[in-house]
This record gives structure tokens, C-alpha cells and sequence, in this order.
């Protein structure tokens, strides 16, 4: 066989940057979109255990005409018994809870001196990947259904 005829098979330089190139620029779009949805997904962490909680304020309340005054007070001296700290289920968020009487002063959980409202608040646990979560930092959520946020996007947003 004559030399000329013999095919090389390989890829040339130039080829070998170019796709690398390519894979670099679509990287670059797909690993931001990534990590949002990481961070999206761990926020459902915070949104699901404020909730949790408060559906277990609400049975309290049907069974004691009060909500009660604290998360980690046992259920006979007004709390819901939970040992603290109180974090959520993937342990991204620590959770802390303030109750009111109807004037806005303490409570102590009992039909007596009742708790008429509380706010629940997630708040990034120390150390954990949400800390660095500045669109939706920490979530909270009232008595009255009420959610909020504290970052730089909007409740409405990070409760979606």
C-alpha cells in the first residue's frame, strides 16, 4: 500500500479546543442554574417544617383554647414538647417560634393567660450550605397563615 493512501484517524488540536470550548460555555450556563435549584430544593426544608408546625400549634390550640407559648416547654407547662434545638428534617434550618396575648405581651400557653398569636421563623442552621442563600434567607409564618421572608427576593417568590 502506497503511504499517500493510508487515512489518519484522531482528532487535530484545533478540534480537541474547540469542543472544549463548547462544553466550557454551556457549563457556564448550566452550573448557575444548578445550584439555584439546589438552593430551591433546600428551601422546601424550611417551608415544610413551618408548616408542620404549624398544624401542631392549631391541634394544640383546638385542645387547649391557647396556642402554645413555646416550642421546647413540655405540654403541661404551655409548649409543644420538642427538644432544642428545633431544626428541620434535613437539619438546613433551626427553628424558633414567639407567641403573644391578645395585647401582645407574654403568655404562658393556658386557657388562663392564652397565646392568641405566634410567628414561626426558619432561620439557616450555622454552617450549612442555606447560610449563603441571599434570595431567601429565612422564612417565617403566622397564626394567621401569614408568610414572609427576609433576603432579597420576595415572600411570594420563595414560597413558591
Amino acid at each position: 500500500m502506497n503511504k499517500l493512501m493510508k487515512k489518519e484517524h484522531g482528532f487535530t488540536l484545533i478540534e480537541a479546543m474547540i469542543t472544549v470550548a463548547i462544553a466550557a460555555i454551556i457549563a457556564s450556563f448550566a452550573i448557575p442554574s444548578y445550584v439555584e435549584q439546589v438552593k430551591k430544593g433546600k428551601r422546601s426544608d424550611a417551608k415544610i417544617e413551618l408548616l408542620r408546625l404549624a398544624q401542631i400549634q392549631e391541634s394544640y390550640f383546638a385542645q387547649n383554647l391557647s396556642y402554645a407559648k413555646d416550642l421546647t416547654s413540655t405540654r403541661a407547662n404551655g409548649g409543644l414538647g420538642f427538644t432544642a434545638p428545633v431544626r428541620s428534617e434535613n437539619d438546613e434550618y433551626t427553628i424558633s417560634m414567639t407567641a403573644k396575648d391578645r395585647l401582645g405581651g407574654g403568655c404562658n400557653g393556658k386557657p388562663t393567660d392564652a397565646c392568641t398569636s405566634y410567628t414561626l421563623t426558619a432561620t439557616p442552621t450555622t454552617g450549612k450550605s442555606q447560610v449563603n442563600d441571599s434570595k431567601c434567607l429565612s422564612f417565617t409564618l403566622t397564626n394567621t397563615g401569614l408568610k414572609g421572608v427576609s433576603g432579597s427576593s420576595t415572600a411570594q417568590k420563595c414560597w413558591k
